[in-house]
């Protein structure tokens, strides 16, 4: 998908590091404010100060996803962990939209107060003009492509879409990793995208 399609998109991005896929399988994705009060390790890609203004904001009870996988905290966070095995989990908007998640029409940190929007509204005040932008890349503009759905709820594995890998090998060790937990196919399909990992 590239970015100027990402109206029009299915699917919602959340990028962690393989190493956590094991506990996500055996759990579900969960909030982080959840995994803390129960001491659960995890390796976390989120920038320590925007993780103390989410918990400020109360946003650490969600599980953050992007509607494309070329946000500027993406990028940061593939940067910042050279060497680490990346993955996107992937879960349809329309799984989102029935359970309406909530919606951020830009990070969090360009914002004075913190309002959450149902999915409908919020999908609807997203600027998808700037969002889907190729080139734009002012504050402003890195703000409002950062725009996020929130889920409120733990998000189980056999209610993943997808799961996006770097290389053949990645894939093999997250198909290996399904099999042995008894997930079975499909979904969530695994699928090779190595320009996002780059």
């Amino acid at each position: 998908m590239g970015l100027k399609d990402a109206k029009e998109g299915k699917l919602l991005y959340h990028l962690t590091e393989l190493k956590n896929l094991e506990s996500i399988i055996d759990f579900g994705l969960v909030p982080r404010k959840i995994l803390r009060e129960n001491t659960v390790t995890f390796g976390d890609v989120a920038d320590p100060e925007i993780i103390r203004k989410r918990e400020v904001l109360g946003l650490d009870e969600y599980i953050p996803f992007h509607f494309h996988p070329y946000s500027a905290f993406d990028v940061a966070v593939k940067k910042t962990h050279v060497g680490e095995e990346m993955i996107y989990i992937c879960i349809t908007r329309s799984l989102a939209r029935r359970n309406n998640f909530r919606i951020l029409p830009k990070h969090p940190l360009a914002l004075e107060e913190c309002q959450l929007y149902d999915y409908d509204e919020g999908f609807e005040m997203i600027d998808w003009d700037i969002l889907t932008r190729v080139g734009q890349n002012d504050e402003d503009a890195r703000q409002i492509k950062m725009a996020e759905c929130l889920s409120p709820l733990v998000i189980p594995v056999d209610a993943f879409q997808c799961i996006y890998v770097s290389s053949k090998e990645t894939e093999n060790k997250v198909a290996d990793m399904l099999k042995q937990k008894g997930v079975i196919f499909p979904p969530p399909f695994i699928t090779v995208m190595p320009q996002w990992f780059e």
